[in-house]
């Protein structure tokens, strides 16, 4: 998914370093959105602004008023801003933040939904594995995946609860629930095609892993090739499946 472009005006030095921070420490973000260039800070999709001086409050209330962003974020030392911003006080804070970038990058989360042909779940109780896939994932594959997290399989059974995920990339050792367990779950849960994402390549596991259910494996650090090809098989996969008339079954 392309980035999001974040205009800004009059942030102070402290301010950008959070936001460049949470692009790059949080998953959550990783990639989804930029800053605009130095030479045009106005140009992007969502303005973010001080607005302590009456200048920029009132450049706030225009872009608001003329719909020149999909949302505008204000700062200031000030408990209120102006009315249809979303407004955050400083000491501007991570958790804060966050939020205040969900809820101005809605409008990107709905074309997402809209453009994406698959659905994954990366599974692993590791942050750089976790956000290595998502990276790679979109990388590979642009719009064509959304990529959701989990980071044990605990996690991954609450959102396989209220999300179909088709293709699930499932790590083996976690705490709590390892992999097998969590792929057995899964697979009662809701069918879906599960990819043993692990170090371990003795055929011992990969016999442990076929038992569970899984529908493939690819050890860690999985490149390039492997996932494109593990993605483009379930895709040709699905899709022979749906043209099968009813009635019909698949040869093994």
């Amino acid at each position: 998914m392309d980035s999001v472009i974040l205009a800004h005006e009059g942030l102070r030095g402290r301010d950008m370093i959070l936001i460049r921070n949470l692009s790059r420490m949080d998953e959550t973000w990783y990639g989804m959105f930029a800053l605009a260039h130095p030479r045009s800070p106005h140009e992007g999709q969502v303005l973010l602004i001080d607005v302590d001086t009456p200048e920029r409050w009132h450049r706030a209330e225009h872009a608001i008023a003329n719909h020149l962003y999909e949302a505008v974020i204000t700062l200031s030392d000030h408990a209120v801003g102006p009315p249809g911003s979303i407004h955050l006080t400083r000491p501007l804070l991570f958790r804060k933040l966050a939020h205040a970038l969900e809820e101005a990058t809605a409008f990107r989360q709905a074309e997402a939904e809209e453009t994406h042909v698959l659905n994954v779940l990366v599974v692993d109780d590791s942050l750089p594995v976790r956000t290595f896939m998502k990276q790679k994932l979109h990388e590979l594959f642009r719009l064509r995946i959304g990529v959701d997290v989990a980071e044990s399989g605990e996690d991954a059974l609450l959102l396989c609860a209220r999300h179909h995920y088709p293709l699930v990339f499932m790590d083996v050792m976690m705490e709590g629930m390892d992999g097998y367990q969590a792929c057995r779950q899964i697979k009662k849960l809701s069918g879906s095609h599960v990819i043993m994402l692990t170090s371990k390549t003795s055929a011992y596991n990969r016999v442990k892993a076929r038992i569970a259910g899984c529908d493939g494996y690819i050890t860690k650090p999985p490149q390039d090739t492997e996932l494109r090809d593990a993605v483009t098989r379930f895709l040709a996969s699905a899709s022979r499946e749906e043209r099968m008339l009813p009635g019909q079954t698949r040869l093994a």
